[in-house]
């Protein structure tokens, strides 16, 4: 691939059945960059890498290139992409079979084929399993198998669609391996924030078929002290009990997912160690549930079922409490 703008959307939407699915302002993506695209499910992120991999064709678009050529005009060149959908869908055959399958229509010579084979299947930590019948395999090998078999074919641009979704720890652990060891273009779509900030330079909020500024990601920075963190806004954040000791001043980024966050009138009389009082500066009804965001002096975005909001009697400008346990308390 040649040139440093790969993307580059302007005005892009999409639909199904005259159903409104995807309404793409502005987005770009640059060769080299690491992009991690967040949303729930039903929030466009698949319809999005289908269209970027040119298997879905927009609606309409005012602009909509890829390497500075009209999408209309030229498509988009596969060659060079590699495409990695949620399920894997193995092929018959072993994992070896699997992963010779793509260089043997792009007629790789067989002494390569069978080096690019060894090679990536240490990669993927599946080398014991060269010679098993892929459909056998539980259901993180298969997902490795197929993060192997889209990379086999050594391709410049990364299209993943949730990449660790519902995968064992061994499995998610080789595959955020993987992509932070990656010196391609990666585009990832998840709902996973932490993965999303461990493998991308810049993260991405996709809500309702639209790109969001702002994230609803609870990413707060500061200084340690002891078992606390001290934000910039000035909370202090009690920490997972099983951090390393403290050597030294240290500075820390840590998250803390949406969901894991309690609202209450009051401080409740729990075994959440972090209770922040602050006022609802923001409310956003998606589908079953409701965003909002907290001002406690950092600023906490918070998802709660329609039903918990309506019990609450949440309204904007309202006094409230934020809680949750040190061991949501995620460090970056």
């Amino acid at each position: 691939m040649s040139g440093d703008e790969l993307y580059k959307l302007r005005d892009l939407e999409f639909r199904y059945d005259r159903r409104f699915c995807l309404k793409i302002d502005a987005f770009e993506l640059r060769r080299g960059e690491k992009v991690a695209i967040l949303g729930q499910n039903g929030s466009g992120k698949t319809t999005l890498l289908r269209v970027l991999a040119g298997l879905e064709k927009p609606t309409s678009a005012r602009v909509f290139t890829f390497q500075g050529i009209p999408v209309a005009k030229g498509g988009v060149d596969r060659r060079g992409l590699g495409f990695l959908r949620q399920q894997p869908h193995p092929f018959r055959g072993t994992v070896s079979q699997n992963l010779a399958y793509p260089l043997h229509v792009r007629g790789i010579p067989r002494a390569e084929r069978e080096a690019r084979i060894e090679d990536t299947l240490s990669l993927v930590d599946l080398i014991s399993l060269r010679e098993a019948p892929a459909r056998r395999l539980s259901g993180g090998e298969q997902k490795r198998m197929a993060l192997a078999r889209v990379l086999i074919s050594k391709p410049e641009l990364l299209l993943l669609d949730e990449p660790a979704a519902h995968l064992d720890r061994r499995s998610r652990s080789v595959i955020e391996r993987v992509l932070l060891s990656s010196r391609g273009t990666i585009l990832l779509t998840t709902h996973d924030l932490h993965l999303a900030h461990r493998v991308a330079g810049r993260v991405l909020n996709l809500m309702g078929g639209r790109i969001s500024p702002s994230l609803p990601e609870n990413v707060l920075e500061g200084r340690r002290e002891g078992d606390k963190l001290l934000t910039r806004g000035g909370l202090r954040v009690c920490l997972p009990p099983d951090l390393p000791p403290l050597a030294g001043e240290e500075n820390l980024a840590v998250m803390i997912d949406p969901r894991n966050l309690v609202l209450s009138p009051e401080a409740l009389p729990s075994s959440m160690r972090n209770h922040f009082r602050g006022r609802v500066c923001s409310v956003r009804e998606q589908g079953a549930n409701v965003w909002l965001e907290i001002d406690c002096g950092e600023k906490l975005t918070v998802i709660i079922s329609r039903a918990s909001y309506d019990d609450l009697g949440i309204n904007l400008n309202r006094s409230i409490v934020v809680s949750f346990k040190a061991n949501a308390v995620e460090v970056l």
